[in-house]
């Protein structure tokens, strides 16, 4: 497995642990029913492009990251702070496309530095960056 295959998946693995860890976090606070099952169903194409991220590492024999607890302390500090005054819907949804914007910024940035990567790879990169960019305009609804 190339080098930039490993890169560009373990940024794939990233992005999914912190989309779902966000929406664990967000969705004790959702008080919409269709908002709430919409970040649901967010939930789990996160887990299975992780999951298939994962499973192409460990194909190629490499070893998946480990999940970086640093950076979940940080991303359950932020959410809560920024929730602590206001939890209305529309600044959940204002959170969660923040979220989703900088997922997708570092997932361009991991394939520009990453352009050898094989062609499996770059399609599960681009079904993540399809998928974060359909979170945020369904995410607008709740403006």
């Amino acid at each position: 497995m190339k080098k930039d295959d490993v890169q560009l998946l373990r940024e794939i693995q990233k992005n999914t642990e912190m989309g779902m860890h966000a929406l664990e976090v967000v969705g004790n606070k959702v008080y919409d029913d269709g908002m709430a099952l919409m970040l649901a169903r967010e939930s789990f194409k996160y887990g299975e492009i992780h999951d298939r991220a994962r499973a192409q590492l460990l194909a190629g024999r490499q070893r998946p990251d480990p999940e970086s607890k640093v950076n979940r302390m940080m991303l359950s500090a932020a959410i809560t702070g920024n929730t602590l005054l206001n939890s209305s819907t529309s600044h959940l949804a204002e959170l969660m496309i923040r979220g989703s914007s900088m997922g997708l910024s570092d997932l361009w940035k991991a394939m520009n530095h990453n352009a050898q990567a094989g062609e499996q790879t770059v399609e599960l990169a681009k079904e993540l960056m399809d998928f974060e960019e359909n979170n945020i305009k369904e995410l607008k609804k709740y403006l």
